[in-house]
Order: C-alpha cells, then sequence, then structure tokens
C-alpha cells in the first residue's frame, strides 16, 4: 500500500513531467554532441546535407532556441497563474489539483523547460575553432522549438477550455462517473444483507487506526485474502472519504478461530488501507461530487450571482446519485463457498449523501425558484431510477424542500411551480 501511495503521489507532482522531459533532453543534448565531434561515429555520410549547419550558425540558433523556450516557459508559468487564482477565486480550491493533475499542462512545462536545457547545454559544447565540419545540434534545436510551439497552442487550448465552468463540472462528472461504475459493478459481484442484521452481532477484536486523517485507499482484495488465510470475519464500517482519528475503531473482528492471534491479524489489515491528510478521488466519488457541489454554491454567491451554472452543477449531481440509487444499502458480504473467511463491507447511505449534497444548495438558492425546480427534477431523475427503500429516502428528501419552500415563497406562480414539481415526484415510479 505505502509504494502504491508513493507512487500515486510521484505521478501527481507537478515535477514528474519537467524532470523526467529534462533528464531526456540532457540525454539528447549529450548524443548530439558525441556525434557532432565524431565520437560515437561520422554520421555526416547518412545524412541529407540540408540538416547539416556550420558551427557558427548552429550556436546562433541555438542562442535563439534557448530565449524563445525560456519565454515560452516564462508566459506559460504567468498563464497558469492566472488559471489558478481564476479556480480558486470563482469555484473552488479543491479543483485546483484537477488543472495541475492534467498531463498536457505538466508536459508543456516539461517540453519548455527541456528545450531550454538542451539549447543551453549543446551551446556549451560547441567550439567553432575545432568543428570545422557541419554538424546536427542547430538542427535539431529548430525541431525542438517547432515541437515546442505546437505544444504551446496545445496548451493554450487546454487552459482556454479549462476555465469555462461547463468544461470544469462536465470533467467532474466524468471522474466520479468512472468511480461510481467501478463502485456498483464490485457491489453487483456480491451479496447485500442489512444493516440491523451486522450491526446486532457481538463486539469483537477491534481494529484501531494509527493515524489522523482521511480514508484514502481500501484494497478489499487483500482484506479479503487476509481473511480467508486466518479464517477470521472482518466487518469493515468507516468509507473512503471519511475522516477517521487516532485509536478511532475502523472495524472488527467478529469472529477469530482460537489459535489465531487477533493484534497480528489486526496488524496486517492496517496494511492494506491508506490514511492521510488530503482526500484521493481513486475511490472516493463523493469528493468528486463535493467539488460540483462547491462549483454550485460559489455559482450561487452575491458576488457571482450566476444561478444557470448552479442549476448544470445541479443537474450533474441529479444524474451521478441516480446512478447510486438502485444499489441496496446494508453490508457487502465478500465470501467464498470454501472458506470461512468473509468480510463485511458497508455500503453508502444513500439518505446521508442526499443531504451532503442538496442542503448547502437548497439554503443558499432557495431565493430562485427555478434553482430549486433544478432541485426537484434531481429527485425526481433519482425517484424513477431508484428500487428498493431508496425511493422513499427521496420522497422524504423532496417532501422536507417542498415544506421548507412553501414557508418562504409567497408569489402564486411561483408556489404553482413547486407544488406541480413536487406533485411529479410523487407521481414518480421506478423503472424497476
Amino acid at each position: 500500500m505505502k509504494i502504491k501511495q508513493g507512487y500515486e503521489r510521484i505521478k501527481k507532482s507537478i515535477w514528474l513531467y519537467p524532470v523526467a522531459y529534462s533528464v531526456f533532453a540532457l540525454l539528447l543534448a549529450a548524443i548530439v554532441v558525441l556525434l557532432d565531434n565524431g565520437y560515437l561515429f561520422d554520421m555526416r555520410p547518412y545524412l541529407p546535407e540540408l540538416l547539416l549547419t556550420s558551427a557558427s550558425l548552429a550556436k546562433s540558433v541555438l542562442g535563439v532556441v534557448s530565449s524563445a523556450f525560456i519565454t515560452i516557459t516564462t508566459f506559460t508559468f504567468s498563464t497558469t497563474m492566472v488559471v489558478l487564482s481564476i479556480y480558486m477565486s470563482e469555484f473552488s480550491p479543491r479543483v485546483v489539483e484537477n488543472f495541475l493533475a492534467d498531463e498536457r499542462t505538466m508536459k508543456s512545462f516539461g517540453i519548455f523547460v527541456s528545450g531550454f536545457i538542451y539549447s543551453i547545454t549543446c551551446m556549451l559544447f560547441i567550439r567553432e575553432e575545432y568543428l570545422t565540419k557541419p554538424i546536427l545540434a542547430g538542427t535539431i534545436g529548430v525541431i525542438y522549438i517547432i515541437f515546442g510551439l505546437f505544444n504551446f497552442i496545445l496548451f493554450i487550448n487546454s487552459v482556454g477550455k479549462y476555465i469555462q465552468a461547463s468544461n470544469l463540472i462536465d470533467r467532474l462528472y466524468a471522474q466520479a462517473q468512472e468511480v461510481i461504475s467501478i463502485y456498483k459493478e464490485e457491489m453487483s459481484e456480491y451479496e447485500i444483507v442489512s444493516k440491523a442484521g451486522v450491526e446486532s452481532q457481538n463486539l469483537g477484536f477491534p481494529i484501531r487506526v494509527k493515524a489522523n486523517g482521511y480514508v484514502q485507499i481500501v484494497d478489499y482484495d487483500r482484506l479479503f485474502e487476509v481473511a480467508k488465510k486466518h479464517q477470521v470475519t472482518i466487518r469493515f464500517n468507516r468509507m473512503t472519504g471519511q475522516f477517521v482519528t487516532n485509536e478511532i475503531v475502523i472495524g472488527d473482528l467478529l469472529v477469530i478461530p482460537e489459535d489465531i492471534d487477533g493484534q497480528r491479524v489486526a496488524e496486517e489489515i492496517r496494511e492494506h488501507y491508506l490514511i492521510g491528510m488530503r482526500r484521493s478521488e481513486e475511490q472516493d466519488f463523493n469528493f468528486s461530487i463535493q467539488k460540483i457541489v462547491e462549483v454550485a454554491l460559489r455559482a450561487l454567491s452575491p458576488g457571482t450571482n450566476d444561478p444557470n451554472t448552479a442549476i448544470f452543477c445541479i443537474n450533474s449531481l441529479g444524474l451521478l446519485l441516480g446512478q447510486l440509487c438502485s444499489l441496496k444499502e446494508g453490508y457487502v458480504v465478500m465470501k467464498e463457498e470454501d472458506s470461512k473467511g468473509k468480510i463485511y463491507r458497508e455500503t453508502y447511505d444513500l439518505d446521508r449523501m442526499l443531504r451532503d449534497t442538496f442542503l448547502q444548495i437548497v439554503h443558499y438558492g432557495q431565493g430562485d425558484v427555478y434553482v430549486m425546480l433544478a432541485v426537484f427534477q434531481a429527485y425526481r431523475h433519482m425517484t424513477n431510477e431508484a428500487k428498493f427503500t431508496n425511493r422513499e429516502v427521496i420522497k422524504e428528501q423532496a417532501h422536507y424542500l417542498f415544506d421548507r419552500l412553501l414557508k418562504t415563497v409567497h408569489d402564486s406562480l411561483e408556489r404553482k411551480l413547486i407544488i406541480e414539481a413536487y406533485e411529479e415526484i410523487l407521481e414518480s415510479e421506478g423503472k424497476f
């Protein structure tokens, strides 16, 4: 788990692509210098004369290339800072990492920095008094700057798309949808039992957390292997994204054979989940949903006053939560017929998710009837997708919103629209 955490941390680091491309530039410069000086082999008979230049011309070209790359790098850095400021002021501080994690942004930085390193490295080793024959360094520099300018255009295009609220919401929606699809596929493979039956079992050996932070990743497949190996029953009652503190009980060993040391099994279990001070979107689709909620709240703020963006966010939230409404609440049972080892894995609480998603939007947006109608429309879509007891949970949330709006909305036309929207939810029938 720690290796995976380190890999993910490096993968999301800002410095990864600049460092990797810079190392490539140094290797390329070393190869070109060795070829130009004839230390490897004489490449001139194999190349067209058009690609070779004199040492003085190559030095002049590389000087222009290095100046161009450092200028582009400065401009790119300034543009990135402006975009980050826009993200923090108009959207949410939580979405800044989405821009920095974009490969196009970091690859552009890497190409520009590496182009500058290649140019000055080659210039350092060009000795006009010794290099009397044509060399290749200048031509490679021209090709590099053309490639860099092409990526600069792509970077500007990417920035233009990123600062648009609709594109940001689409990316957050796609990210959450991907994680939700994986989660639903996992849930479909196992049986789901009621919470009452699992939580009524006697408490076993507690599994305590040894750090403060958020549950970032839980490797349930590895936990299941531990359960099968020791023939124990594990109840894991914390979801990814939840905040835990030191020594809090994150799960229990409900059934332990007499010859098994519960403390040793608990230590082995701790190796298969990660706790960190920042939330991760790898398994936590609630984090992406929270980001969309924050964009909606910023759009509803008096300083921004952009209800259409808020409505767009609410529509996306309704679609995402609608995909979860077909799942049964309770505990997922991971077990095999030929093994006594099993895991009880808690599923998401739909009622809590609805409250966390919409209550703040209702609080700040209840003054705009069309924003509230969008919330009702989201509830109606979720009701159509829901099955089991989820439909009643959604209707209960809709009833709360209906009662709240009737107390504050006095315009007859607005009250009529609200009543019609609420009645459509009551008349909705699920697909299942």
